[in-house]
């Protein structure tokens, strides 16, 4: 049995077996409003238990269920098979050049620099957070997790918002087609808004979206985004990425150092 606070619009999820089979009240755990449940049992028994004097007792320590949050990325047995069969394929030679550059690039300071601020460590990956439909999931999550980032993949709304509140994300990827259900787009746009400004500031917002130009400046302003990506070109995402994460740092250059935080 799912709950949602009227308050807070927090998801509460309760064991059908544990819950009373008449009307009762628990209270949300995350702003302490009285929620009002009706079993559906209930409802066939008494239909005039909402006129009913009998008032029930409020329950206040309810064990609710952690609710889900979103899972690390792990690449399907197909990718990694196709991964093997590309490196051993006719141009081993470019495979093995791309990859000694790629290493030579890590290795020559070990960091990620912004200006004379600080650094940020190689071990310190950054974590991504992946909110996208199901044909855009491991296409954007797998080339991020083989460079390097903690890639976190959300199939719905309740385990976006669950990893955003449970760990700091350094990058937010939304899909415009994310759990339409569950509107995924607008809770997920909502918790961003909601966040305090030196929070936002830490937080690269991309949204994946048709109709648009990727990098468009303009556009990324109009979605209160830092990023557009459009979905034709969202192979080129790690390179769109990495390319607007440099510039970021570079706007907010001064106010890194002055925080002595590591850039994103």
């Amino acid at each position: 049995m799912v709950l949602i606070c009227s308050k807070c619009e927090a998801r509460l999820q309760l064991d059908e077996a544990k819950a009373p089979s008449r009307p009762f009240t628990v209270r949300c755990p995350k702003c302490q409003t009285s929620v009002n449940v009706q079993p559906a049992s209930a409802e066939l028994a008494h239909p005039e238990a909402e006129t009913s004097s009998d008032v029930s007792p409020v329950l206040t320590r309810t064990p609710f269920e952690r609710p889900a949050t979103a899972p690390m990325f792990r690449p399907t047995r197909e990718a990694l098979d196709a991964a093997t069969v590309n490196q051993g394929g006719a141009l081993p030679g470019l495979n093995d050049l791309a990859k000694l550059l790629a290493d030579a690039m890590r290795q020559s300071d070990g960091v990620s620099t912004v200006g004379r601020g600080r650094t940020r460590p190689a071990w310190d990956r950054r974590k991504v957070l992946v909110c996208a439909s199901p044909a855009y999931r491991e296409v954007i999550a797998r080339p991020l997790a083989d460079q390097d980032y903690d890639v976190f993949v959300a199939e719905n709304m309740p385990q976006g918002l669950g990893r955003m509140r449970e760990e700091r994300m350094d990058i937010v990827i939304l899909d415009a087609n994310f759990d339409p259900i569950e509107q995924g787009v607008a809770f997920i746009t909502r918790e961003v808004r909601l966040m305090r400004p030196s929070e936002r500031r830490r937080l690269f917002f991309v949204y994946l979206t048709s109709g648009v130009r990727t990098m468009d400046l303009h556009a990324a302003f109009l979605h209160n985004v830092n990023l557009v990506i459009n979905p034709s070109d969202v192979d080129q995402l790690v390179e769109a990425l990495e390319v607007s994460l440099r510039h970021y740092n570079e706007l907010y250059r001064d106010y890194i150092r002055a925080l002595d935080v590591a850039p994103i």
